[in-house]
């Protein structure tokens, strides 16, 4: 993997990537010269010397930034640390002598911490390590979830209640018995949710590990690429493939309209992600390898009239809509007549096409899609999330009142990345740093707790709460009890004594935030929803992570419909006997992607 702030030789010598039998390589090649094979007239049609050649009808031969092209910066890179967990209620323990022991001291050291080998003994402390997974495209700023996990050669029993200080994270490995550190990439702190929360699963490993969602920020992004094949290695080439994707996509930055590809060299291009696709790099990479290098005006007219054909015959569906909206806006009119077509997946391609195009024709298909098959509802929220237009805002309030977990909450977490202070979602950021809105749903009462980038729990319906005669014994020392008509206490009495107690109304959202004034964390609201529901004292229906997925296949409307009522019921009311959440899922099949397919198209059976 790429490491930040290295050269770009070093880029591409790690990068490593074979296609098609062949790998970049730092060989000193000059493929415009004559007499090697390697003519590059077809990239330079601004050339004195050569006409530029017609395009073949043989489609095939269509010559695309993929074709001279390897994408580079598309894996994922894992960054570490180590830090001392605090606030935890006896459960800690002393870290045996180790490397990561060592370098924590140092870290401390470096914090001029006074005392830190009484820090580290500590039954209220623990060291742990601490792991993240950059996505492709991570910009300075993004934030990123957090693995936590004692070392196994330590006696810590659980990170409950457990708080991590600012910790950097890099790329690290111990080598040698000492920890061999890269540059810092990005920060990590906050509160440890623990694994036992979020799988439903109290086993003593679970107890060890957790997560801090939304806990690193980045301190620098990581750059997206694209390298040259072996054999189309020059400064021709380079400089081409930059052009064709600059006459395709470009931004503004500082109120400079800029391209978003700059050739380095002979050999390497970066890539800058284009704002429409920050939340879908992958789209993004395979539309900008599908850009064709020619820009004749006749050449254009022809391939657009063939992606057309491609694009309305199923088999070909997808592979044509990407190739359209690589030739951008001069496709519109072909993926309207998509629109038109009888073949559902047809119908879907074009839509999802027209809203990178920032058409508003997408809006209602789209929308459809959403809320009525679960093979499309990811790529349609992503493809409504990427569109300008105030109708979105519009559909996604209406799919807030479907009866489908995933539809509402696909809606909801469209119209938050919108802007989080919309009227119909507005919520509040609680002290212990959890998100908490009440939606008013026209559907069955709903609650949602989100376990990926941030803690947000989502209350759907407008009269939510505790029912009948609440006599609730939570962990920790926590009690529920009702206190007259529609009123409860809430009691926690304390590790070293005593006890703090709040009087609310029944309403589940007052609960929650009474919950948070006697230091319940996120973790801890979660599995007393949870139980409360189980015992009968909450009759809404409680989700965990009810996202829309990408790893459903796309199954046609008229089978859908013939197994809905069965996977409806499965997906909507999974709940376990015990005070923990279970899981829940909607049916699914798992996408496919075809081998030596460098579109990567999912594959809808």
């Amino acid at each position: 993997m790429p490491r930040h702030g290295r050269s770009y030789t070093a880029y591409f010598v790690m990068l490593g990537l074979f296609v098609g039998g062949h790998v970049i390589t730092s060989g000193c090649t000059a493929p415009w010269t004559s007499g090697n094979g390697s003519s590059l007239s077809y990239l330079t049609p601004w050339s004195s010397d050569e006409k530029e050649e017609e395009p073949s009808h043989d489609w095939e031969k269509v010559r695309t930034v993929g074709d001279l092209t390897v994408p580079g910066g598309m894996n994922s890179a894992k960054i570490k640390g180590v830090t001392l967990i605090t606030g935890l209620h006896g459960t800690g323990s002393d870290p045996p002598p180790s490397p990561a022991r060592d370098l924590l001291l140092n870290e401390m050291r470096v914090l001029q911490v006074d005392h830190p080998q009484q820090w580290l003994a500590s039954p209220h402390t623990a060291l742990v390590m601490m792991e993240a997974i950059i996505p492709p495209g991570a910009r300075e700023g993004d934030t990123i979830d957090v693995t936590v996990f004692a070392p196994p050669e330590t006696d810590t029993v659980s990170l409950e209640n457990g708080y991590s200080p600012s910790t950097r994270l890099s790329e690290m490995a111990f080598l040698g018995g000492r920890a061999r550190k890269g540059n810092d990439i990005a920060m990590a702190s906050g509160p440890i949710v623990l694994d036992s929360v979020i799988e439903g699963n109290n086993s003593k490993s679970n107890m060890r590990r957790g997560r801090i969602l939304g806990g690193a920020v980045m301190k620098e992004e990581r750059p997206l690429g694209l390298g040259m094949l072996e054999g189309e290695v020059s400064i021709a080439a380079s400089a081409a493939v930059g052009a064709a994707i600059n006459n395709r996509f470009h931004m503004y930055r500082e109120g400079t309209k800029q391209g978003v590809a700059t050739p380095m060299t002979d050999k390497f291009i970066t890539l800058d992600v284009h704002p429409r696709y920050k939340e879908s790099i992958s789209r993004y990479m395979r539309v900008v390898r599908f850009i064709p290098l020619s820009r004749s005006t006749e050449f254009r007219r022809r391939y657009i009239a063939e992606c057309e054909t491609e694009l309305l015959d199923e088999p070909t569906a997808q592979a044509g809509a990407l190739k359209l909206e690589a030739i951008g806006k001069e496709a519109i009119p072909s993926l309207k007549k998509g629109l038109d077509s009888q073949n559902e997946l047809v119908r879907f391609c074009s839509a999802e096409t027209l809203a990178y195009l920032n058409d508003s024709s997408c809006v209602e298909p789209l929308t459809e899609a959403a809320r009525t098959n679960n093979g499309f509802r990811y790529r349609a929220f992503q493809a409504l999330g990427s569109f300008d237009d105030l109708d979105v805002i519009d559909s996604m309030e209406g799919l807030l009142h479907e009866e489908s977990a995933e539809t509402r909450y696909g809606a909801f977490d469209q119209l938050k990345k919108r802007s989080s202070q919309l009227p119909s979602i507005a919520g509040e950021l609680m002290e212990n740093h959890v998100h908490l809105h009440l939606v008013r749903s026209a559907s069955s009462p709903m609650i949602h707790f989100r376990q990926k980038d941030r803690p947000e729990i989502v209350i759907f319906g407008s009269d939510v709460r505790l029912t009948g005669e609440v006599a609730f014994v939570g962990q920790n020392g926590l009690t529920i009890r009702s206190s007259g008509h529609r009123q409860v206490k809430i009691t926690r009495f304390q590790p070293g004594g005593g006890e703090v107690e709040k009087e609310c109304s029944s309403e589940l959202k007052e609960v929650i935030k009474s919950l948070t004034e006697v230091e319940c964390g996120y973790g801890e609201i979660i599995r007393n929803v949870f139980a409360l529901r189980n015992e009968g004292f909450l009759t809404a229906r409680v989700e965990v992570n009810a996202m829309p997925r990408p790893d459903r296949n796309y199954v046609r409307s008229e089978e859908l419909m013939a197994k809905e009522s069965v996977s409806e019921e499965n997906f909507t009311d999974n709940f376990s006997q015990s005070s923990e959440p279970a899981k829940t899922e909607e049916s699914s099949e798992v996408t496919t992607y075809a081998e030596g397919d460098d579109t990567l198209i999912p594959s809808f059976d």
